[in-house]
């Protein structure tokens, strides 16, 4: 399998972790806990992927994983990364090309799923993609 299901949003790490949209905060880690009735947010140590590492933040509520951003951690080995590369890099592992290399503009798709940015910041220069699980 890959690393992205573009009908599904399902994600497969490295390390065997799978995340899907709707999917209990239990059962992406043990230790994490939903408690209440609102939206929480919570971090997850860097994800192995093939070529580098992504770091995670995800937003669930009662009805499980809501949303999932991805920045990237370090490339192969390397954790000083020009946003260029890091760029490239994400839309590899989510197998699509750039419409716009030169210019960074935002990318939003709509999928079965939900919704996928792949965004530059404009101040830090950092990318990364944001998930929306419908």
């Amino acid at each position: 399998m890959s690393f992205f299901n573009p009908e599904t949003g399902e994600m497969q790490f490295s390390d065997g972790l799978c995340l899907r949209g709707g999917m209990p905060v239990d059962a992406i880690d043990p230790h994490l806990r939903y408690t209440g009735s609102q939206e929480a947010v919570y971090c997850l140590p860097p994800l192995a992927v093939e070529g580098g590492s992504l770091g995670a933040a995800l937003t669930a509520d009662q009805g499980g994983l809501r949303t999932l951003r991805l920045t990237v951690a370090a490339i192969t080995g390397r954790h000083q990364v020009p946003g260029e590369r890091q760029r490239a890099f994400l839309f590899d592992l989510f197998r699509l090309a750039d419409p716009c290399p030169d210019t960074q503009q935002n990318v939003r798709l709509k999928a079965p799923f939900g919704r996928l940015t792949l965004y530059t910041d404009p101040v830090t220069g950092q990318a990364g993609a944001l998930l929306e699980y419908a």
